[in-house]
């Protein structure tokens, strides 16, 4: 009667400590799956802001075209003014900017002035048209502002609210992930260190997306993206890990087992079992919890050969063997018997 009470105590420990995985195996599930929608959603946001940045510098870049060619005659005469300015030896690398201009390369253009105020620094003629010239080129390049039409416009507001809704999302899951921590130690904490680094990169793009920044928005939603994916990748790792920890529960060693006697550890502390042969050897505990299986290594005597075949053998060393090899014989069935 003792041990049928002893048995069924054991079972139910072992089925609570299984309920008890099962539900927090669940929850962690649920949370993976939230994470791969907001993982979705960031990577949809991020999509849609970068194809308003790309029309935004598209319209730009043409604006800025139509305004060289405009502005072209000027600049052609300030670089024939600039060429005078300068001795021979130092009109070399005005060619390459000609070639800029005719070919309506404004940004180089005015990369290739800059480096050009640095060089002929000390000549008042050449500093005062290239300031000229440099002033003229920033003003070919339009605000994005000025370039927006009301239509993408529009779409930030919608933009900034779905990125400020996802860090929300973001912040929510790392709280429940906490608590399941508590639940579960063995939670990495690499995903809720991500996870608070997402919500954060998320609340800057928002604020960048309510600006009508969509080019300053990019940078921190694909950080973003980058930990979010950090932590899916590390909850696959936990989930796996969580699956395996169910299985060894439904193979009737919950949690941990104790070679000892009477005991094993469950999720609450340790629970009566029947009783166990004792096991001299020290207690080890792997990854998930579960002791190591115990063998004997096989001994010398586990390689010697069968007695019958022994004894057959110093039988055969009373035959007379070859003179020459007598010794050698000898060794070899002695070998073997030993």
């Amino acid at each position: 009667a003792l041990s049928e009470m002893m048995a069924a105590l054991g079972r139910a420990g072992s089925q609570a400590a299984r309920s008890q995985m099962d539900r927090t195996q669940g929850e962690m599930t649920r949370q993976a799956g939230e994470l791969d929608r907001i993982l979705a959603e960031q990577r949809e946001i991020l999509r849609e802001t970068e194809a308003m940045d790309r029309e935004l510098r598209a319209r730009r870049e043409e604006e800025a075209e139509k305004r060289l060619k405009e502005r072209r005659p000027l600049l052609e005469e300030y670089l024939e003014s600039l060429r005078r300015s300068l001795p021979p030896g130092a009109r070399e690398g005005l060619e390459g900017g000609e070639r800029m201009l005719r070919g309506g390369r404004a940004g180089r253009l005015e990369d290739q002035v800059k480096e050009w105020r640095k060089e002929f620094r000390g000549n008042p003629g050449a500093e005062k048209l290239l300031e000229e010239m440099e002033r003229i080129l920033e003003g070919l390049r339009p605000e994005p502002q000025e370039m927006m039409e009301r239509a993408q416009r529009e779409k930030f507001p919608s933009l900034s609210s779905r990125q400020g809704n996802l860090q929300e999302r973001t912040r929510e899951l790392k709280e429940k992930l906490e608590m399941l921590a508590q639940l579960f130690p063995g939670l990495d904490s690499e995903i809720l260190k991500s996870l608070g680094e997402a919500a954060d990169s998320m609340g800057e793009a928002s604020g960048k997306l309510r600006s009508e920044d969509a080019g300053g928005a990019i940078p921190p939603e694909q950080e973003a993206l980058r930990r979010l994916g950090q932590s899916q990748q590390a909850m696959r790792q936990m989930s796996q890990q969580m699956a395996m920890r169910g299985q060894f529960n439904r193979w009737g060693r919950p949690w941990g087992y104790d070679p000892r006697p009477g005991w094993y550890y469950g999720p609450w502390g340790p629970l009566p079992t029947l009783p166990q042969p004792e096991v001299k050897r020290p207690i080890e505990r792997g990854f998930t919890g579960i002791d190591r299986e115990e063998f004997d290594p096989p001994s010398k005597e586990a390689y010697r050969a069968p007695k019958a075949f022994r004894e057959k053998v110093m039988e055969a060393l009373k035959d007379n063997a070859p003179s020459p090899y007598r010794r050698e014989v000898e060794e070899y069935f002695r070998g073997l018997s030993e």
